[in-house]
C-alpha cells in the first residue's frame, strides 16, 4: 500500500487541522461506489459516474484528478442522497487536496 500523503492548509493566522488526503479520497470513492451499486438504472448521475470512475477505488495515481474533474457531479450525488457528512468531506478534500 502506498504511503499516506498529508497536506496542511493555512488561512490567515489560523492553521487548519491536518487532513489525510489519500484516506479522504478513498472514503469518497467508497461512498460513490456504494451509491452506484444501489442504482436500479434510474439514476443518470450513477450511470455517468460509473462510466467515468469505472472500477477505481481511490488508490490509483489519477484518483485525485478524476475526483477533482467530477467534483460537481459527485457533490450532486451526495446531496440527492442527503449524505451531508460525506459532502462536507468532499468539500474539505477539494479545498485541501485538489
Amino acid at each position: 500500500m502506498p504511503s499516506a500523503v498529508t497536506y496542511r492548509s493555512v488561512a490567515g493566522d489560523q492553521p487548519l487541522p491536518y487532513i489525510e488526503c489519500d484516506r479522504g479520497i478513498r472514503t469518497l470513492y467508497s461512498r460513490i461506489r456504494h451509491y452506484i451499486s444501489q442504482d436500479d438504472g434510474n439514476c443518470p448521475l450513477c450511470r455517468y459516474l460509473r462510466d467515468k470512475i469505472g472500477s477505481r477505488n481511490g488508490f490509483e495515481p489519477d484518483a485525485r484528478l478524476i475526483l477533482h474533474a467530477q467534483i460537481n457531479v459527485i457533490h450532486e450525488l451526495f446531496e440527492r442522497n442527503d449524505d451531508h457528512e460525506i459532502a462536507l468531506l468532499l468539500q474539505r478534500v477539494e479545498d485541501d487536496c485538489c
